[in-house]
């Protein structure tokens, strides 16, 4: 069995190495989608690590003060967020149910808008709605990442 793929850091650094080689390969002139590898990085980066690793001080970290601090700003349409674990609460319930919509089959994130949406178990209209950028996303993922790999050492 190989067991450093079935560790949660171990899985988000090659979903990064992963990301960051179709990001080249795109530069490069490739047909390759980056918007796709943005969104399974969602999995390794943030899915996954969050549902191996959740940690309490994420509560504490509120979403507008991350804002002032370089973080993606999300725009809310349904309902609000205060905390960086509620946003990823909901964004992960999102994308395990497939509730996450993509405005165009652009390559290109900064013209792809994703629209997320949560709904509570069993019901199909969402109580928990937001936008964001597709390259947000990837900031997102990034900074993720490297605040839970410092969080938990």
């Amino acid at each position: 069995m190989y067991v450093a793929r079935n560790h949660a850091f171990e899985f988000a650094e090659r979903t990064r190495v992963n990301l960051e080689f179709i990001e080249e390969a795109r530069l490069e002139g490739a047909s390759v989608h980056v918007v796709t590898q943005l969104a399974n990085s969602l999995l390794g980066l943030i899915v996954f690590v969050w549902e191996k690793t959740v940690v309490d001080h994420l509560k504490e970290l509120r979403m507008d003060k991350l804002a002032k601090e370089g973080w993606p700003r999300i725009e809310v349409t349904k309902d609000t967020h205060e905390t960086l674990y509620d946003f990823v609460r909901h964004l992960r319930n999102a994308a395990a149910h497939g509730r996450i919509t993509f405005s165009s089959d652009s390559a290109d994130p900064r013209q792809v808008t994703m629209q997320i949406d949560d709904c509570k178990p069993h019901e199909k209209t969402p109580y928990w709605s937001a936008r964001m950028k597709a390259s947000d996303l990837r900031q997102l993922c990034f900074k993720f990442i490297a605040l839970v790999e410092r969080t938990t050492g």
